[in-house]
């Protein structure tokens, strides 16, 4: 058995997270090598079979096994898919360090096209000789044919994937160095899980899920209905998941271009793009309410996006919870090549109103969302978001302020 890919999956992007914080019936117990050595013989071989090596002398295997006797271990299937990724002696994935937050992490060493196996290899991880020695079939071009748990000695493989081998094995490397007076080690290489293009925020759907901020819903009747569909918990879940899947799809990305000044959260000017032709009505983004406010709550207003309206004019917004999250870079266009679709629970879709080419920025008409970005006078002379635009359309209409002051005209 192996685990395959749907859809592409871009360089970099993260393939696989465990979360330090999980909790044990979804995280197997760490294990010493003398637990594992005192197993009966049938339970030994199917604990070791799923195992991989995760400290000094901790060894991790199914969460299945934390609870169930061990005469039990060798019936046990497993329905935690990561447990299906096999070795290759040229893998689709290395490890990285995302940070305290994240116990394991994962992401993809090239671009991974539809179909293809995730892999890693075995020699970033493993050095006990509990792995036995196997003939390696995985059919990558420099296959080793043999592999073994010693595997991280070679030199080659030091330098194939300095920065990426487990913090036990770095340990092992900085000693193999000084004996050998080869080139010390680097840590494992550290990244931030929102450098992940395909990174959006994802709640544990079981307890514990923020939602959406809805601040004053419940002490108003008037707002608290214009929230009575929003998704939550395994909804809000459900719509992050097609968010990432349509991001990889498409092969969205976020560009940037210096020249054009600042953009959002006082970044270089960024805008995203597709890397593949997107078709006239096909949905192109999904951006789920993870974070809703209400416009007495909004610090900055160039930061977000209305979704709805009271019955008494009250405006709710939608919000990213990381600067980094890609809905943040899609840029306005007088002349759009996606209108805006919002649901009644409050996500907002993104559909193609034309046929889209690779390498095509995405825009949207910010004027489809957003009533009013000129109001000074209700917020105390703050700035609502309203700009002078420089789109280029044919059609630009100068100045964008919100869909009550939309003029058709064209910008002279």
């Amino acid at each position: 058995m192996g685990l395959f890919t749907t859809y592409g999956i871009r360089e970099g992007d993260i393939v696989w997270a465990e979360r330090a914080d999980t909790s044990p019936q979804r995280t197997a117990e760490k294990r010493s090598r003398a637990w594992i050595e005192a197993l009966p013989e049938e339970a030994k071989a199917a604990f070791c079979h799923f195992m991989y090596k995760c400290g000094t002398d901790a060894y991790s295997s199914l969460a299945e096994f934390n609870t169930i006797p061990f005469e039990q271990y060798s019936q046990v299937k497993t329905c935690d898919i990561a447990n299906y990724m096999n070795h290759a002696c040229s893998p689709t994935c290395l490890y990285v360090d995302g940070g305290e937050r994240y116990a394991g992490m994962m992401v993809a060493a090239r671009d991974i096209l539809p179909g293809e196996e995730i892999t890693f290899d075995y020699a970033t991880s493993e050095d006990c000789d509990l792995a036995p020695t196997w003939d390696c079939r995985c059919g990558t071009a420099d296959c080793r044919g043999r592999v073994n748990p010693d595997d991280w000695r070679s030199p080659e493989l030091q330098t194939k994937y300095d920065g990426h081998f487990l913090p036990h094995l770095v340990d092992k490397l900085v000693e193999f160095s000084n004996e050998n007076g080869t080139p010390p080690p680097s840590p494992l290489r550290r990244i931030h899980p929102h450098q992940s293009v395909c990174w959006w925020p994802s709640f544990d759907t079981g307890g514990g899920s923020p939602g959406p901020d809805i601040t004053h819903t419940l002490v108003d009747p008037v707002r608290a209905y214009a929230m009575r569909h929003v998704a939550r918990g395994a909804a809000l879940e459900h719509l992050n998941r097609q968010a990432a899947v349509l991001l990889s799809h498409h092969s969205l990305s976020v560009q940037h271009d210096a020249s054009l000044g600042k953009g959002v959260w006082s970044q270089e000017y960024k805008y995203v793009t597709t890397g593949q032709p997107i078709a006239k009505g096909e949905l192109v983004m999904l951006l789920p309410p993870n974070k809703l406010q209400w416009e007495d709550q909004v610090e900055d207003f160039n930061q977000v996006v209305q979704v709805a309206s009271t019955a008494r004019g009250v405006r709710l917004f939608s919000a990213s919870r990381t600067p980094y999250d890609i809905d943040n870079f899609v840029c306005h266009s007088c002349e759009a090549n996606c209108y805006v679709v919002i649901g009644q629970d409050l996500a907002m879709g993104l559909v193609a109103s034309r046929a889209i080419g690779a390498g095509e920025a995405i825009t949207f008409d910010y004027e489809e969302t957003e009533d009013d970005l000129c109001d000074y006078s209700a917020q105390g002379g703050m700035d609502r978001g309203g700009f002078e635009c420089n789109c280029g359309a044919e059609r630009c209409r100068g100045r964008i302020w919100g869909k009550i002051f939309k003029s058709d005209y064209k910008r002279s």
